[in-house]
């Protein structure tokens, strides 16, 4: 038998197949009061119903509608945006516990973070518990002239002025030179 030939008569049986149906039914009652129904008569007592048989439909209606296969497009759903993690931030420089030198009192702070800092983004420092500096887009900051000593450094994430992500606290010591120390006299040059 021919391949091409034998696929679609064995498509149409197999149409034909799923498309009849069982319109006789059978019931009766047995001796326990048991309603039972059936395709096949069983008993002398059975009752006989005729169905009628629905009208078959198309198996793919919305297709058989298109009178121009070549303009369907496939449908698409609208994207959903992944749900983001939870926002982080954090230190890279400097570390916990580490101490800074600088006579000036110079800290220089960098940070990543798991989001983009853009316009509704901004990173606050906090230094010894108050803010210091004005928001910025930016993770990296310069404080100027801060007091030797140990001073206590956090970072907040903000989100339209919300906070919403904070850092570990750290601690780092700055070491500066004193003021007050006796410094030996300028050389002076011999005339």
């Amino acid at each position: 038998m021919h391949l091409p030939l034998f696929i679609p008569i064995a498509v149409s049986l197999l149409f034909f197949t799923l498309t009849v149906q069982a319109t006789t039914i059978y019931s009766w009652v047995d001796s326990n009061g048991t309603v039972h129904f059936t395709d096949q008569p069983n008993a002398a007592h059975t009752k006989v119903y005729e169905l009628a048989t629905p009208p078959s439909t198309p198996l793919n209606p919305i297709i058989d509608e298109i009178e121009d296969p070549e303009e369907y497009t496939e449908l698409t759903l609208p994207s959903v945006p992944e749900a983001l993690p939870p926002a982080t931030i954090r230190f890279i420089t400097p570390y916990h516990k580490q101490t800074l030198r600088s006579n000036a009192g110079h800290i220089d702070i960098t940070a990543s973070s798991n989001r983009e800092i853009t316009k509704n983004y901004k990173v606050q420092v906090v230094l010894n518990g108050n803010s210091h500096l004005a928001p910025q887009n930016s993770l990296t900051f310069s404080l100027f002239d801060i007091d030797r000593g140990s001073h206590q450094l956090q970072l907040q994430l903000l989100k339209d002025g919300k906070v919403i992500a904070l850092s570990n606290s750290i601690t780092v010591y700055l070491h500066r030179a004193s003021t007050t120390q006796i410094r030996p006299p300028a050389a002076r040059p011999k005339l």
